[in-house]
């Protein structure tokens, strides 16, 4: 019996995976895809020249495969569809023929990388989450310029039926400057930032009560003088009009 080192495999949540093992191939070969270990449940076998699937495990029904027409090339990998968290885990693929025996161990490792992150601003509190993410991420945040003052925040996770992980965490922006805020969220494999930039907004301020009833006053006094200014320019206007008339009156008589 040939004894081989765990080989490590990561793969992406709900995509397809293949665990890799080869060995030496005869028309005789046997193959047990084993998972979990502990039970001696089989996945996969193959043997008789083709898949014997009577004994499979129900929860890997119509999701493992093995590549018949590479066989013969010694490679009794298996490809695994749908990962599921529930498919972490150490397997066995254990070969059998007229040349001998061997195992080999896959220790298989699930992840469902963080690929989007929302971050809003509701007056000044600031809300950054993310969904479908595993391993357990952890959140921070940080402020650019750095604040001296430190950020309070709340962040609570939650595991959905399929053991993904839903984060969520919010703060109070303290009172101060402008300050953007960057929320980084990471697994043992990935991590994403995102950013948001905290501005007060102020309403402009009114005008003392004294200062307006200045204005108002001035105004009145202004339209005043200019009624005043009116008045004055045209009765001189009449005035030149009236003895324009008069002079022009008594060339008249003395002409005649």
């Amino acid at each position: 019996t040939v004894l081989s080192a765990d080989t490590e495999v990561t793969c992406v949540f709900s995509q397809s995976c293949i665990l890799p093992c080869s060995f030496q191939f005869t028309s005789d070969s046997l193959i047990h895809w084993i998972y979990p270990i502990t039970q001696n449940s089989s996945i996969h076998s193959y043997y008789h020249n083709k898949d014997q699937l009577g004994h499979q495990n129900q929860s890997f029904q119509n999701r493992t495969s093995l590549f018949l027409d590479q066989l013969s090339r010694g490679n009794a990998s298996l490809l695994l569809k749908e990962v599921k968290i529930q498919d972490e885990g150490r397997y066995k693929c254990y070969t059998s023929n007229s040349r001998g025996q061997q195992d080999s161990f896959i220790r298989l490792k699930i992840e469902a990388p963080v690929s989007d992150i929302r971050i809003h601003q509701d007056g000044n509190r600031i809300t950054c989450s993310s969904e479908g993410i595993y391993p357990q991420p952890e959140l921070t945040w940080s402020t650019e310029p750095p604040s001296n003052t430190a950020l309070q925040n709340r962040t609570t996770v939650h595991q959905t039926e399929e053991k993904l992980y839903d984060i969520s965490s919010s703060l109070t922006g303290p009172d101060g400057p402008d300050l953007t805020y960057s929320c980084s969220i990471r697994t043992r494999r990935n991590q994403k930032t995102a950013t948001s930039r905290s501005q007060r907004t102020s309403l402009p301020s009114a005008a003392p009560e004294g200062s307006s009833r200045h204005r108002v006053v001035s105004m009145v006094m202004v339209g005043a003088a200019v009624a005043v200014v009116t008045v004055v320019l045209v009765g001189k206007y009449k005035m030149q009009k009236l003895a324009s008339a008069q002079h022009g009156g008594a060339q008249n008589e003395f002409t005649s």
